[in-house]
């Protein structure tokens, strides 16, 4: 939508489909919040145990126009996002049965004491291959910033491509590969006394656990505007991954090609992602 005055008026389809899709999230929301309030109040005053995020934002005394666009936020932002990742994912584990097979067998441990847990590597190495917002940007407001031998005056517009960060081999060896176990600690590095690199199945000589750099990777953004949805998303994420391993093997659809990112706002799959769900 960042086209000139000028051009909207020329072509105002885009402008208006881009209204329509909003007004029909806020419908939506608005529903759901009213149904809710409805339902609250005909039982009466809110209980202990009522955890709703419209509970939540109504007890805090939140105006009702508030908790529309909180809620509404709340669906744009948190729906498609974790779905996209939950995708990429599936589809990296299927094309990668040897690292499915160590998850599976964390997941299964961890069930058998009472646990789930485990994913962390995968959820990690998605979203540096597939961060669902491949850019991010800000405006630098009040004064000029001064960032190594750059000089970055007031009202400057700055745009962070973190796919193409998330990719670099400066940061990353074998950056398109997937490799959860980048993400552990314990993993063996090959850069210890008396260590041989890749002496491990899948070892990268050199490669240290997680990003080479702390800002080479920022799926989630960094610092106060950084996402504040991050630690619901990522459980999901592994709740939803733990749920689908722990019953089905994940293998490609036979005759199945390479699938390709493409940025539509958020970066989503080229094609259909095809895959077999093989009961346990």
């Amino acid at each position: 939508m960042a086209l000139p005055r000028p051009l909207l008026r020329l072509l105002p389809a885009p402008w208006h489909a881009f209204c329509h899709a909003w007004d029909r999230l806020f419908a939506f929301a608005k529903g759901h919040v009213d149904r809710r309030v409805a339902e609250v109040a005909a039982r009466g005053p809110l209980a202990e145990g009522d955890t709703c995020v419209t509970d939540l934002l109504a007890r805090e005394r939140v105006p009702i126009s508030s908790i529309y666009g909180n809620v509404t936020e709340l669906l744009l932002a948190g729906v498609d996002t974790v779905a996209s990742t939950l995708a990429w994912s599936l589809y990296e584990l299927a094309r990668n049965p040897r690292a499915q097979a160590a998850l599976h067998r964390e997941l299964a441990a961890a069930a058998a004491t009472g646990g789930v847990t485990g994913g962390d590597g995968d959820s990690g190495v998605t979203c540096r291959l597939y961060p669902v917002i491949p850019a991010n940007a800000r405006v630098v407001p009040d004064r000029d910033i001064r960032v190594g031998d750059y000089l970055v005056p007031r009202q400057t517009l700055i745009t962070l491509c973190h796919y193409t960060t998330s990719r670099d081999s400066r940061f990353f060896p074998a950056p398109d590969t997937f490799l959860p176990e980048r993400w552990l600690r314990h993993r063996d590095t090959g850069d210890t006394a008396g260590d041989t690199p890749g002496d491990t199945p899948g070892d990268i000589p050199g490669d240290t656990p997680g990003p080479g750099h702390p800002f080479a990777s920022l799926p989630f953004g960094l610092g106060p505007r950084s996402c504040v949805g991050r630690r619901l998303a990522e459980l999901q994420l592994h709740m939803a991954l733990a749920q689908i391993l722990l019953r089905f093997e994940v293998r490609p659809e036979p005759g199945g090609g390479r699938v390709r990112p493409m940025t539509r706002t958020l970066l989503a799959p080229g094609a259909p992602i095809s895959l077999r769900f093989l009961e346990r």
